[in-house]
């Protein structure tokens, strides 16, 4: 399948690059056509790479629900992860805001925290507002405070390429970033059906 192949190849990419930390060796991008299945492509993927901590970002909060939706039906039951997020767009879901997850992760023993996992969830206009990612305001100093084994970029072809964007993500400390985008075939081939294809990325960032 499309999915399993683009893991494969993503996992396969991060295992021989695992020690380089260039700028462009670092990233992987997915031009997926819609209704690829994203979210849980992507949450295979981390777990594929036994990512402990995975921030999502995207420029389109809207699409929160989404990626909260496909993990407790499909995700936080057959693992350790845990979701949190303080953005508006999952204020009516049961998400954990990240004091509530300090508090749980506090509770446990040694071990029961080498296998709890983190999957963070933020807007990219949320991200740009933090006075710790370029904006003014004094909010989300544990994304900037927190060393990411996964940045994935979801929506990357949208409102990426400006200074502010670059200057949030640069304060990112992370291993690996998987930016996400849908393709869009040209009229000539609207016909045929779109095909997954994958690539290093041009906005690739380094690692701090």
């Amino acid at each position: 399948a499309e999915q399993q192949r683009a893991v494969e190849q993503t996992a396969a990419y991060y295992a021989a690059h695992k020690d380089d930390y260039t700028d462009d060796a670092r990233s992987f991008l997915w031009n997926a056509k819609p209704r690829f299945g994203k979210t849980l492509t992507t949450y295979d993927f981390a777990r594929r790479i036994d990512a402990v901590r995975v921030l999502i970002v995207t420029n389109r909060p809207s699409i929160a629900n989404s990626w909260y939706q496909d993990f407790a039906k499909f995700i936080s039951w057959q693992t350790g992860y845990l979701f949190v997020s303080e953005t508006d767009a999952l204020a009516d879901q049961p998400v954990l805001s990240y004091a509530a997850y300090q508090d749980y992760i506090d509770k446990l023993s040694d071990d029961e925290i080498d296998r709890a996992g983190l999957i963070a969830f933020e807007s990219l206009q949320g991200l740009k507002g933090s006075i710790y990612f370029g904006g003014s305001f004094k909010k989300l100093k544990w994304i900037a405070e927190t060393d990411w084994d996964l940045l994935v970029i979801d929506e990357a072809h949208e409102g990426v390429d400006t200074y502010k964007t670059d200057k949030a993500f640069d304060n990112i400390r992370r291993k690996f970033t998987s930016p996400a985008r849908r393709s869009r075939p040209s009229r000539a081939a609207s016909s045929a059906p779109s095909r997954f294809s994958t690539g290093r990325t041009r906005t690739s960032r380094k690692r701090k």
